[in-house]
């Protein structure tokens, strides 16, 4: 039993906190002290992992003298192949399995750093994160954990923001962008789809026997994604003199209204609702602070009272509607 039926059930019921307890023991959603040891446990194999990992790192940074070239990339590649051995030995979905293959994919970054600093390839920062991804992406697919996938979409998510928007106006891919008339704002919404497109997909997959490969919370970390590169490309488009970004300040209000016409029809989490009211309170407020003339103080109220009224009026509303949908969850359970 899933904690929103046993809030449900709770609500319904009017426990008193001595009947809440009694359910929650009833229904074993109590942890125990076995529980809670497994729990200790996982975190600490998770914080062991993590330690494994940096230590490999910071052990070949502290002897980077005392070896050679060789030296070093044996001695990364020796922990990249360990991860895989183990993952190959305790295959996943079994933790262990799991464990290794994201050691391997840490250690896979490690190594292409290692690579662009011994030989200086001169590529660039982006195309580092960009191959690391492609190198980890047979991890991701063969471990099956959302932490996985949420580490492989880390990386690609560094890569792409390193290139749509760190990139000096002077490289080359801006060159050629220019000659098709494309701008930041205009790239910056290539993640922005990216990362919708990859939330709507693990939404689906959460159907299927993979679910443990696309947890709610790896969903919601692709929304956040796309609705930040969103946000960022209609402030740069707005923030660009004699460029009103209209083309892409409308994809993203299609993409918003279309988010919000589908979480309206579920009516079970209110999270995306509450991203798009964060990013469009965000973006009305560069328009205003673009438009409005700082002669005085007085603007600045202004630009505070807009920001403390649209936040109030958002929280409200989005509180309004959460207790709206648990009053609509009641009502189906009882028909």
């Amino acid at each position: 039993m899933n904690r929103h039926s046993l809030d449900t059930f709770c609500q319904q019921q009017q426990l008193d906190a001595e009947g809440v307890g009694l359910v929650l023991s009833l229904s074993g959603s109590r942890p125990d002290a076995p529980e809670w040891r497994r729990f200790l446990a996982q975190l600490l194999r998770g914080a062991g992992l993590g330690a494994l990992g940096a230590g490999v790192l910071f052990f070949v940074a502290a002897n980077w003298q005392d070896y050679g070239v060789l030296g070093r990339f044996v001695l990364l590649q020796s922990g990249l192949l360990f991860g895989v051995v183990v993952a190959l030995w305790r295959a996943p979905p079994q933790r262990l399995g799991q464990a290794g293959l994201l050691l391997a994919t840490l250690l896979t970054g490690a190594v292409l750093a290692l690579f662009g600093q011994s030989y200086q390839t001169g590529a660039d920062v982006h195309e580092l994160f960009f191959t690391w991804a492609a190198l980890s992406l047979p991890f991701a697919l063969a471990g099956r954990s959302g932490a996985l996938w949420a580490l492989w979409w880390c990386v690609l998510n560094v890569g792409l923001a390193l290139l749509c928007g760190w990139l000096g106006s002077g490289h080359v891919f801006w060159r050629l962008l220019d000659g098709w008339g494309i701008g930041h704002a205009d790239l910056l919404m290539l993640p922005c789809l990216i990362n919708f497109a990859a939330a709507a997909v693990f939404s689906a997959v959460a159907n299927t026997r993979f679910v443990a490969a696309a947890p709610q919370w790896l969903v919601r970390l692709l929304s956040s994604f796309g609705m930040a590169y969103g946000t960022a490309a209609c402030i740069d488009a707005l923030s660009r003199s004699g460029n009103p970004g209209t083309p892409v300040m409308l994809v993203f209000l299609l993409i918003c209204a279309a988010i919000a016409v589908l979480t309206w029809r579920r009516r079970r989490d209110v999270f995306n609702i509450a991203l798009i009211a964060a990013s469009w309170i965000a973006i009305s407020t560069t328009w205003l602070i673009k438009t409005i003339q700082f002669h005085d103080v007085s603007a600045f109220f202004m630009v505070a009272f807009w920001l403390i009224g649209t936040s109030t009026a958002a929280g409200m509303l989005l509180m309004h509607w959460v207790r709206a949908w648990q009053v609509a969850a009641k009502r189906e359970v009882h028909a």
